[in-house]
């Protein structure tokens, strides 16, 4: 009876499924998901800053323009036929009667020369000659193959500069002590100059003769090297001889170029070629219907003697000083007001802000200005409690009303973390960048750091 009791007692039990007990792991995962969800929306909801590091720079934006050079120059050909030694190296100046090359017809001088040469040998040799290797290695391209040439012929002249000073009666002097009697001719310069072994076709071009169409040939001009063989033929050019240091550069101008350039006697000319930049007289005038001008000058003449077109510019566009984005600058107004009710206070300049309440009753407050710079009798100030109509006390009496104001162009400094208002005052600026002053009274200074686009932002904002 007590079994069959038991047994319907059994019978009776309902087992329940049990709900669901989040526990700790699940609130952990909970969080930290919330927590992602909140970073990702700020970090595609927040506004992203951009900083600029201020820097001393340089911004011109003068066009550079082809210009022809112009030498006096002659060319002098050879009377003879035969094998060609050279005794003055490129760029260096002889003098009447000097002797310049001489022909021999079976090339016999050529070794003894050599000899010569590899005695004067020297460690300032080496060291030139890796120099220009260097360069050589430097610029070669597959797709000129005349650099080889040029190579070829550069080396010849540094090792005929390490050992011109006597070369010639050096090699008389062995040819006396060999007993050898060679043929051949000596021949000298016929005037004073500097040497060049290059022509290019123009050397007979004259002032008159450069016009549009020889300055559009500026990247067609070629140069050949006199006896590039070793040998010379009759009435072939041996040399080059530039008879002047007096030399000019001819350009053609636009109408802007022109109207910088017509009031000026001279004017600083920089060569792209290498940087190097010196004073040049001015002359102008019109050739089929065009502006050209013609810039002269005595110096660097050896420097260039084997160009005849070089890339120029002016430094009429130009300026120096700290260099900023064109979108950090912003516009702020500051009030006008006499010297006298602004004062200097624990390093800060401070006004004295009058008020009065709904019930007339009046009080003051000293306020230490944000931003604040002094012209002439007047200082101008800003700050945010400042407002047009307000009352200011002069320390030794007197009232004056804020009233008159003046835009200044500036931009938000963020050194401290927080947006600052900086002046600056634009010397020149293109499309992109401004220079500013680096002398402006509480203003930029080198690798201050700056809002490159502050639209959106105000005093105080802080920058994180």
């Amino acid at each position: 009876m007590a079994r069959s009791r038991q047994n319907v007692k059994d019978h009776n039990v309902v087992n329940m499924r049990r709900g669901f007990q989040p526990g700790i792991a699940f609130f952990l995962t909970l969080i930290i998901f919330l927590y992602l969800v909140i970073l990702a929306w700020n970090l595609f909801t927040k506004k992203h800053i951009s900083i600029y590091e201020v820097n001393t720079s340089e911004i011109s934006d003068d066009s550079p323009l082809y210009a022809y050079v112009l030498r006096k120059e002659q060319i002098v050909n050879s009377d003879d036929e035969g094998f060609v030694n050279y005794f003055i190296p490129e760029g260096y100046r002889v003098g009447e009667g000097d002797v310049v090359y001489t022909l021999d017809y079976d090339d016999t001088l050529s070794d003894m020369l050599g000899t010569l040469k590899n005695d004067a040998k020297g460690g300032a040799e080496v060291s030139s000659v890796r120099e220009q290797i260097e360069t050589f290695y430097n610029t070669y391209s597959l797709s000129s193959h005349s650099q080889l040439a040029d190579f070829h012929f550069r080396m010849n002249s540094l090792l005929l500069e390490q050992s011109r000073s006597n070369l010639y009666k050096d090699m008389k002097k062995m040819l006396k002590t060999n007993g050898q009697d060679l043929s051949y001719k000596k021949y000298k310069a016929p005037r004073s100059g500097v040497v060049s072994y290059y022509t290019d076709g123009y050397e007979n071009v004259s002032e008159s003769g450069v016009n549009k169409d020889v300055l559009d040939k500026s990247g067609t001009v070629e140069r050949k090297q006199v006896a590039a063989n070793g040998k010379i033929v009759v009435d072939e050019p041996a040399y080059k001889l530039v008879t002047s240091n007096d030399w000019s550069l001819i350009a053609m101008l636009d109408d802007n170029y022109y109207a910088a350039l017509k009031d000026l006697d001279t004017v600083r000319i920089t060569i792209n070629k290498d940087g190097t930049s010196f004073n040049a007289s001015i002359k102008h005038y019109m050739k089929d219907n065009k502006h050209f001008v013609k810039l002269s000058t005595s110096r660097f003449m050896e420097r260039y003697i084997n160009d005849r077109f070089l890339r120029i510019e002016f430094a009429l566009r130009s300026a120096k000083g700290l260099k900023i984005p064109n979108s950090s600058i912003l516009t702020k107004n500051y009030f006008e007001i006499p010297k006298d009710f602004c004062v200097s206070s624990d390093g800060k300049m401070t006004v004295i802000k009058q008020s009065t309440d709904e019930e007339g009753n009046t009080s003051v407050e000293n306020i230490d200005l944000t931003s604040s710079y002094s012209e002439n009798e007047f200082y101008y100030i800003r700050d945010n409690r400042l407002n047009k109509g307000d009352v200011i006390l002069a320390g030794g009496g007197g009232t004056f009303k804020l009233d008159k104001t003046k835009s200044v162009e500036g931009v938000y400094n963020v050194n401290e973390g927080f947006c600052r208002f900086k002046p600056v005052e634009v010397m020149y600026h293109n499309k992109e960048y401004s220079i500013v002053s680096d002398t402006t009274k509480d203003g930029l200074n080198v690798f201050d750091h700056i809002v490159v686009d502050p639209k959106e932002l105000n005093d105080d904002d802080f920058i994180d």
